[in-house]
């Protein structure tokens, strides 16, 4: 019965979806999510890179030891003005039979930044910094933040990342050194803000989804997620309309409710999508945020919105 009660105050059903309502602690900021069973982990933007577990399928969670206990020596040599052990934005994904996660070192509103890489044998252990994937720096037209790793139906593997500047940009990684091959392109763009790119596979459908406008303003974040989908990983990605991410399109797919303002920066793994919103009960407050995704007859993503 204690069981059943849990779960019904956890679950709240929204048309054909579910929204989940996690439990303990759940402070997080652009999480990212690995499933591993009953067992979920979720690792979030903080010092030393924020970790945070599950072993009831997402229900309640416990926060573990950040993962970094110091600074890797390669991130001064790479982002100059970072300091201490400030890590944002991770993806945490499996690979060959290790656990991986693609991090960002870099400092709030400039792109001078770095897109880092770890492993470890399980998520809960001890990980081993991999080195640099991708820098920005000053000069350039984009931001090495906010990576993404998308696995397609051929096993090649694809990175996405950026934030503001010249957009989201996409990368073939090589499966072997996790490092990127051939040609970086953008594939959306929007001056008014577009960063945090995720992309799945739908049957015959790549999706993009991104972070549209302004978080980390608390109450006040107008953060919002939106989507476009395209026939292959490399685009076009066109929104609902028929406009062209490259065009500052995009479909709305989750924005503010009353309570919970600012969604996004999200994740997805299989039919759940995680991401963090702005709690107007607690102070405007960061917080984990989870739910099950489903799609529309026409093949668009649809997920419970926000109260």
């Amino acid at each position: 019965m204690r069981l059943l009660l849990i779960l019904c105050s956890a679950w709240l059903l929204a048309g054909d979806a579910w929204a989940w309502e996690p439990q303990g602690d759940t402070g997080a900021h652009d999480p990212t999510l690995l499933i591993q069973g009953d067992r979920w982990f979720v690792f979030t933007t903080g010092r030393g890179l924020q970790r945070l577990a599950s072993d009831d399928a997402g229900t309640t969670w416990r926060r573990l030891a950040p993962m970094f206990g110091e600074p890797p020596t390669w991130w001064a040599d790479a982002v100059p003005e970072h300091k201490g052990l400030d890590v944002w934005a991770p993806k945490l994904f499996q690979h060959r039979g290790r656990a991986w996660v693609l991090y960002s070192v870099s400092t709030f509103g400039k792109n001078r930044s770095a897109i880092g890489l770890a492993s470890s044998d399980r998520p809960d252990g001890d990980w081993r910094d991999e080195g640099l994937v991708v820098q920005s720096r000053a000069e350039d037209g984009f931001n090495a933040i906010d990576p993404d790793l998308f696995v397609d139906t051929d096993g090649r593997l694809w990175l996405s990342y950026g934030s503001f500047w010249g957009g989201v940009r996409l990368t073939e990684l090589g499966a072997d050194t996790l490092r990127p091959i051939g040609e970086t392109r953008f594939i959306a763009r929007r001056k008014g803000g577009i960063e945090a790119p995720t992309m799945v596979r739908h049957g015959d459908w790549v999706y993009l989804f991104a972070s549209y406008d302004l978080c980390c303003r608390g109450a006040a974040s107008t953060y919002n997620i939106r989507v476009g989908r395209a026939r292959g990983v490399t685009g076009p990605y066109l929104d609902r309309d028929g406009k062209d991410l490259m065009d500052a399109g995009g479909t709305v797919l989750l924005s503010s409710g009353a309570r919970w303002k600012g969604p996004g920066h999200q994740d997805i793994v299989g039919d759940w999508l995680v991401h963090h919103a702005y709690d107007t009960e607690r102070g405007g407050k960061p917080h984990l945020r989870i739910k099950r995704l489903s799609w529309s007859d026409d093949g668009w993503p649809v997920i419970p919105q926000e109260e």
